[in-house]
């Protein structure tokens, strides 16, 4: 069962000429195409719930929901703040000789709610203790490289890991590795290669994030993205 990032049904042609100008790049993992169309996302952190996007605007004294389904609007702000957006995955194929306990996992781990460490599982894997392994190959955004070597980025943000927020709800890298694999290393080997800043450690903006840590952690969330993304000085 291959499971394709949700681009596949996105317009990025004009992301795509953004991003030549970019000068940070943000770096996310993976958003599964869902069998109900209904239930994707249209750009990144496209959902309503996230905070990514009305952070933004709160930092340009905006309506929260000023970029809400509003890509036009997005595109704007990216090019003028010169950012833009990979996720490290472009698919997934599962593998497991019981399609009901794959299509449980797949439903239970990957559409309906997933962690970035359980996307990096390298090897092969039972679950609720069934008997049926399952088995998964990670298809790599490996344009991530070329991106980086052929164009003017200055500065990387790391934002993997919404299960790996500690008490101070910042996403952190399990260790020294970004917990992932080695192709992550090969961009943080890109980046230090070509002096562009790697930001390994960011500010959670998912609404579990904020809604634990309340009004302090959405102003630490806000003060982040206006430094790291909008370049803005506090």
């Amino acid at each position: 069962m291959e499971i394709n990032h949700a681009l596949i049904n996105w317009d990025l042609v004009e992301a795509n000429e953004i991003s030549k100008n970019a000068k940070t790049l943000i770096l996310g993992s993976f958003n599964p195409n869902k069998p109900n169309p209904n239930e994707n996302t249209n750009f990144y952190y496209g959902r309503n719930t996230n905070h990514f996007w009305k952070s933004i605007s709160r930092n340009l004294n905006l309506p929260e929901n000023y970029f809400f389904e509003n890509n036009r609007r997005k595109l704007d702000c990216m090019s003028k703040y010169e950012f833009c957006f990979f996720d490290l995955i472009n698919s997934i194929d599962f593998i497991c000789n019981d399609n009901e306990v794959l299509n449980q996992y797949v439903n239970d781990k990957i559409f309906t709610t997933f962690d970035d460490t359980e996307l990096f599982k390298v090897r092969p894997f039972n679950y609720q203790n069934n008997p049926n392994i399952i088995h998964k190959n990670v298809n790599f955004n490996h344009h991530i490289f070329e991106f980086l070597e052929d164009n003017k980025i200055s500065k990387v943000i790391h934002t993997l890991g919404n299960n790996r927020i500690d008490l101070n709800l910042v996403a952190k890298p399990v260790n020294n590795n970004l917990g992932f694999t080695p192709f992550v290393n090969q961009i943080i080997e890109i980046c230090n290669n070509n002096q562009i800043e790697f930001i390994a450690t960011s500010y959670s903006p998912s609404q579990t994030a904020v809604n634990r840590g309340g009004a302090e952690n959405q102003n630490n969330l806000d003060a982040w993205i206006a430094v790291n993304v909008l370049n803005i000085n506090q």
